[in-house]
């Protein structure tokens, strides 16, 4: 094998064919990754092209603007991390109440479900109105899906809709403090909780 260094050429080949390959879904969880660590305001072309050693060209290759790839990164985050906590919710009414560990497992386990990403979402919505906007319609979202759970054990108007609000800002402030717990305290917890929340 040769140890003479690789010619400009065979370089700019190199580069060339991982650029192909880097696309532009991979530009959106880079972008997702620098939200989640450092903030919106570090979601910039140069920064994260340097951080993936990528070209700005692979970036504008996939893109039109910055602008073009917070619209994506929202979008991506409405996708990935508010469908999952949706589908979830939609189980347990669908298969009430079987259904109903499931979506405590989606919250529990966060594989599908990452709160880091919301985190950093709610974070964004403080310096952006449009942003806060697509938050506070994510939230009533889910809490209008919580609302059809509580329902199903009972619930009517406004008691369904406040033990919904409840279920929901108990999980966000899991989340806002940051809480350590292990995964099986947590799972030992759930039926306390459980009967707590929903009063069943």
């Amino acid at each position: 094998t040769s140890n003479l260094p690789e010619s400009k050429t065979t370089i700019k080949k190199v580069r060339s064919t991982r650029e192909g390959v880097f696309g532009r879904d991979d530009w959106i969880i880079a972008a997702k990754k620098t939200l989640i660590k450092s903030g919106v305001d570090q979601v910039k072309v140069d920064q994260i092209a340097l951080k993936i050693k990528m070209s700005r060209g692979s970036f504008y290759h996939h893109f039109s603007s910055r602008a073009d790839l917070l619209t994506a990164l929202l979008d991506h985050w409405q996708a990935s991390n508010n469908a999952p906590i949706l589908r979830a919710i939609e189980n347990a009414i669908n298969n009430f109440p079987n259904g109903v560990p499931e979506l405590i497992h989606t919250w529990i386990e966060e594989k599908e479900f990452q709160p880091a990403y919301d985190s950093a979402m709610r974070d964004w919505a403080r310096q952006d109105k449009n942003v806060a906007k697509i938050v506070r319609d994510v939230d009533e979202q889910r809490i209008e899906a919580l609302t059809r759970l509580m329902q199903c054990y009972g619930h009517t108007g406004d008691e369904a809709m406040i033990r919904s609000r409840i279920m929901y800002f108990h999980q966000v402030g899991y989340y806002a403090l940051s809480t350590q717990e292990t995964r099986e305290y947590r799972l030992h917890l759930m039926p306390i909780y459980l009967q707590i929340l929903t009063g069943k």
